[in-house]
């Protein structure tokens, strides 16, 4: 009776929880890398860093505060974007071990009966 609820269990409310669980992963992923809140801030100074000097009456310094901050921009954009290629890299590959799990899944209890099958038959590693 156990083995019978263990297995009802397992290919309905389990199989059911496993690919909610995969799917909440995925979300917190996509939570975490934030590619809207990347994008919207693309081209956004990296770490905040601004140059002084702009309110300067002086154009030899604006001309340095102007290409600090282009500078600053550039590698806000560099990294940014490294950020989402390696986001996107990441959330594809974890789509697709979750698929390959969720598919494996049924499989898992028949496990043991084909060892035992094997083993039989002979077959050793």
């Amino acid at each position: 009776m156990l083995a019978l609820d263990f297995l009802q269990w397992w290919y309905s409310r389990g199989w059911a929880h496993f690919a909610g669980s995969l799917v909440a992963k995925l979300r917190n992923m996509t939570d975490f890398f934030s590619f809207s809140l990347l994008i919207r801030t693309l081209f956004a100074p990296f770490r905040q860093i601004s140059a002084q000097g702009t309110d300067s009456s002086d154009l030899a310094t604006r001309i340095s505060a102007f290409f600090d901050k282009l500078l600053s921009r550039c590698i806000g954009a560099v990294v940014r974007i490294s950020i989402m290629l390696f986001g996107g890299i990441a959330i594809i590959f974890e789509s697709a071990l979750s698929l390959i799990l969720v598919i494996v899944w049924p499989l898992i209890p028949l496990t043991p009966v084909a060892c035992l099958v094997l083993c039989l038959a002979g077959v050793s590693l």
